[in-house]
């Protein structure tokens, strides 16, 4: 690895180490979010396989994350 590259190796392996808490702290509400998401389409009609498979594959974006998921 060159000298350039360590060291941008290292500056993103830093900003990872920073960044890993919030990311860790933010998976609570993001389990949350995609549970409640799930029992919201169970409760509007769906399947609770066809929920599962909606909240699989589009998250709690519902779709809004300019995906075309098919």
């Amino acid at each position: 690895m060159k000298p350039h590259e360590r060291m941008e190796f290292e500056l993103a392996a830093d900003s990872l180490t920073k960044a890993l808490p919030a990311l860790l702290g933010a998976y609570g509400a993001v389990a949350k979010a995609h549970r409640a998401y799930f029992l919201e389409l169970v409760k509007a009609g769906f399947s609770e396989s066809q929920a599962l498979h909606i909240v699989a594959t589009q998250g709690v974006l519902g779709g809004l994350n300019g995906e075309n998921n098919k």
